[in-house]
């Protein structure tokens, strides 16, 4: 969760990207490509978990104020591990979990 967050946090303020949480997070959903597929998955976004629930909030706190730690270290992009995106290769491979891999754009 907090890779995924410093992913949204990176992406703010780089060119190519929108200025806002939320537009990062639903950018690509008006072309049904969404760039977090979470965000339109079509499930409802009622929390089911509430002990998740409780790690989301403040993993999101201390993102939205500046407290974590960048675990991607500038990771703008990520992955699953199952696939191997056309983009992939473009990018600086940064940091990986055991489900998801991270990059950034180097300029």
């Amino acid at each position: 969760m907090e890779a995924v967050a410093n992913v949204v946090m990176n992406r703010l303020g780089h060119e190519g990207f929108p200025d806002t949480v939320c537009e990062v997070v639903k950018e690509g959903s008006e072309r049904g490509n969404c760039q977090f597929s979470w965000w339109c998955d079509g499930r409802p976004d009622e929390a089911q978990e509430e002990d998740a629930y409780v790690i989301a909030k403040e993993i999101a706190r201390k993102a939205l104020n500046q407290q974590l730690q960048d675990h991607t270290d500038g990771g703008q992009f990520f992955h699953h591990r199952n696939v191997t995106p056309n983009w992939a290769s473009k990018f600086t491979r940064t940091f990986q979990t055991d489900e998801l891999v991270f990059y950034r754009e180097d300029s």
